[in-house]
């Protein structure tokens, strides 16, 4: 379920950008986890795979790190302008780590 305070994101002019990743996160897993029940090959009960399920992604959700990176380039133009740009890391645990 999406948390009340993200359900405006789709139509917010200007969202915060952690705010977006969490609301696509949810939306995602409202996407998603009836098709992970379904697959996932066990004889236990669909209430005990749709536990499973949803504790797996409520372990992904958290970010084990985020790196930000502010960097100046100059355009063509001669114009500097200052970058921002993000990495975040999923379920580290694991490699390769998920992010973007």
């Amino acid at each position: 379920e999406i948390p009340d305070r993200l359900k405006d994101i789709p139509t917010s002019a200007n969202p915060r950008f952690f705010d977006m990743v969490e609301y696509f996160f949810h939306r995602a897993c409202q996407v998603i986890e009836d098709k992970l029940v379904e697959d996932m090959k066990s004889r236990v009960s669909i209430e005990e795979r749709k536990k499973k399920v949803a504790g797996i992604l409520k372990l992904m959700q958290p970010c084990d790190h985020i790196i930000e990176i502010q960097f100046p380039l100059r355009r063509d133009s001669g114009d500097y302008e200052m970058i921002l740009g993000y990495r975040a890391q999923h379920s580290s645990h694991r490699t390769p780590t998920k992010g973007g």
